[in-house]
């Protein structure tokens, strides 16, 4: 990891599924097992793996704050190497490592299994929300899964 991205290991229970990371500063496409070396960034880390016979997986990775990046920035930089941390994504982290499953589709329509972070149902139906607005969802699958958090 330096700067404002890091490299990222993406894991599933099946291999060669096809996995899509994306936040606002880009995506990227790997197959499992494998790595990529994404922009780190304040907003969540989408990853979306997909493989014919089991049910897509979507999980919503938040960022973590660089504590020691913050001080160093404020003490050294007077705060502007700090704004410029949170700007470019220098000042976050996500997991070295994302672990998915996938599930064996036994039905003939295909389904998603949505996690998500959010402590609380706000949270979760917000996070929900953005992964529709990404383009991350389809209606279909932001339906079912409102549907699910709200039952």
């Amino acid at each position: 990891m330096s700067g404002n991205s890091q490299n990222i290991t993406i894991a599933s229970n099946v291999n060669g599924a096809t996995c899509t990371l994306q936040n606002e500063k880009g995506n990227w496409s790997i197959q499992t097992p494998g790595s990529s070396v994404v922009t780190n960034s304040r907003e969540n880390l989408t990853v979306r793996c997909q493989k014919n016979g089991y049910e897509t997986a979507v999980v919503s990775v938040p960022s973590k704050h660089k504590d020691s990046a913050t001080w160093g920035n404020v003490l050294l930089g007077g705060g502007v190497g700090y704004i410029w941390d949170r700007k470019t994504g220098a000042a976050f982290v996500y997991p070295s490592t994302i672990n998915l499953t996938l599930i064996k589709n036994n039905s003939s329509t295909e389904n998603t299994d949505i996690k998500l972070s959010g402590n609380s149902t706000t949270e979760q139906l917000q996070q929900l929300n953005e992964l529709f607005k990404a383009g991350v969802l389809t209606q279909e699958e932001f339906t079912k899964a409102k549907k699910k958090l709200l039952n």
